[in-house]
C-alpha cells in the first residue's frame, strides 16, 4: 500500500477529509534498491485498520 492509497482510503472510503500524519522523521528516508540507493535509517511499518460496519 502506498501513502496515496492510504490517503484515498481515508478520503473516499471513510469520508475523512482531514487526517493527521505523524511520520516521526522517516519521510526523508530513501529506499530504492533498483538504483542501489538506501539511506541508513531504520524503517517502520504502516498499519491501517478499517472496521466493517455491517
Amino acid at each position: 500500500m502506498t501513502f496515496y492509497q492510504f490517503a484515498e482510503l481515508f478520503k473516499d472510503e471513510l469520508g475523512c477529509s482531514n487526517a493527521l500524519f505523524l511520520d516521526g522523521g522517516i519521510a526523508s528516508a530513501l529506499y530504492a534498491p533498483s538504483i542501489d540507493k538506501q539511506d541508513k535509517k531504520e524503517m517502520g511499518v504502516m498499519i491501517g485498520f478499517v472496521e466493517n460496519k455491517e
